[in-house]
């Protein structure tokens, strides 16, 4: 067998995309794995979420590490291609690694209850209140009507 570098491009985002999806789904396995763990020792998992902070110094660090590493790969690749290239290569994935982490375990924005739902909410909440008033009214109808029996 007589393998050429044409077929590494063919396969290298095949590849690249099952290691993505691998990752994913790891994390969101470990993720669940320590949640049901704290559950079971009794621990609150509400309380050892982290904040979105935490992420976007993650975010920041990956932003600062992948454009030196971009930097250093254009400056490198006027000497020409070779191994020296790595110098450059290296910590732009890494970067790029810590961004794609960051965005991965980042926590969900917080949704905004839309107006619709909110009015739903009160609209439910008035009509439980009035149910409530009118069983008053007729339960005290009834008791006047015992008394004068």
């Amino acid at each position: 067998m007589n393998y050429t570098v044409s077929y590494l491009a063919y396969f290298t985002p095949i590849i690249l995309t099952a290691l993505v999806v691998i990752l994913i789904i790891a994390l969101r396995w470990f993720t669940h794995k320590e949640r049901m763990g704290l559950i079971a020792q009794g621990v609150n998992p509400e309380d050892k979420q982290r904040t979105r902070k935490d992420y976007k110094v993650i975010l920041a660090a990956g932003l600062v590490l992948a454009l030196g590493g971009l930097a250093l790969t254009i400056g490198l690749i006027t000497l020409g291609i070779g191994p020296f290239l790595l110098w450059g290569l290296l910590p732009l994935f890494l970067g790029l690694a810590l961004i794609l982490v960051s965005f991965v375990l980042a926590p969900p924005k917080p949704k905004k209850q839309k107006a619709d739902e909110v009015e739903q909410k009160t609209d439910v909440a008035t009509e439980e209140v009035i149910e409530e008033e009118i069983g008053e009214t007729f339960e005290a109808e009834e008791e006047e009507e015992q008394e004068v029996i």
